[in-house]
């Protein structure tokens, strides 16, 4: 998996979705420290695979 891809389709996606610019960047923010703390599956591995919700990732984002 290349990782830049799979930003780049995340991104484009949150773009659908109608999230702004700022909201783009602190969930990604949030995206990349979810991914940094896993050890073994990336973020998008995870979600992937239905064992991690990207609803519940830019919930947490944008709640802060």
């Amino acid at each position: 998996m290349d990782p830049t891809n799979d930003y780049a389709l995340l991104i484009e996606w949150l773009k659908e979705k109608g999230h702004s610019e700022a909201e783009i960047l602190r969930i990604l923010a949030k995206v990349r420290q979810y991914d940094e703390r896993t050890m073994h599956d990336s973020v998008m591995d995870s979600i992937g695979s239905g064992q991690m919700t990207l609803d519940a990732i830019i919930k947490e984002a944008l709640e802060q």
